[in-house]
């Protein structure tokens, strides 16, 4: 008769995800992956075939999860200026959260594993054409209501507003005062300013 699953595989990937977020993926053993999804290591391989692939698994469910969550008014249709504050205010409050010292999964993955593992590079890539692909349209949604410059470069404010997440997540990392973080955020945000008047 077959075995029923041990554990919910869903729940087990949350669970993964987190503790590859919180000590990165060298870091993280598989003893500790039984310890923290509570299965024995034939449970975990019998689902994920190695700790690579559940890691990769784990990026997704980030993506998926967390992302998707702070992003869903940016990549809301019509989104304009006030989408794009709301986000990088979302992103402050995890800045100021005891959650903002590991910093982002996708960023952590960016410096660990993706300079040599096109796996986890090409999730990257993926993460970050998505941020900067969510900007563009915000960007020239309020360019095209004239909330916005029109002669503001939209690609170029993509990518800066794109480097700006990853430098928060980075900046959050450190020991500096909060207080810097915001005006870092401030700084970049002065692009978003009205368009111009003659």
């Amino acid at each position: 008769m077959p075995r029923n699953k041990e554990f919910d595989p869903t729940r087990a990937l949350d669970q993964a995800m987190h503790l590859f977020w919180r000590q990165g993926y060298y870091a993280t053993s598989m003893d500790d992956l039984v310890a923290a999804l509570h299965v024995q290591r034939y449970g975990i391989y019998a689902v994920f075939t190695s700790k690579h692939d559940l890691f990769l698994a784990a990026l997704d469910r980030y993506l998926l999860t967390i992302v998707s969550d702070l992003l869903a008014q940016v990549e809301q249709p019509g989104a304009g200026v006030d989408e794009i504050r709301a986000y990088f205010g979302q992103l402050l409050a995890l800045a100021h959260s005891p959650a903002g010292e590991i910093g982002c999964l996708m960023c952590n993955s960016a410096t660990e594993l993706a300079p040599h593992d096109p796996d986890v590079a090409a999730k990257v890539e993926g993460y970050v054409q998505r941020l900067t692909s969510a900007f563009r349209n915000a960007l020239r949604n309020a360019q095209g209501r004239r909330d916005l410059d029109g002669s503001l470069d939209l690609e170029a404010a993509a990518h800066y507003l794109t480097g700006t997440v990853i430098g928060v997540s980075v900046y959050a990392k450190t020991p500096v005062q909060r207080d810097a973080i915001d005006q870092y955020v401030d700084v970049a945000l002065s692009l978003l300013s009205p368009r111009s008047h003659d």
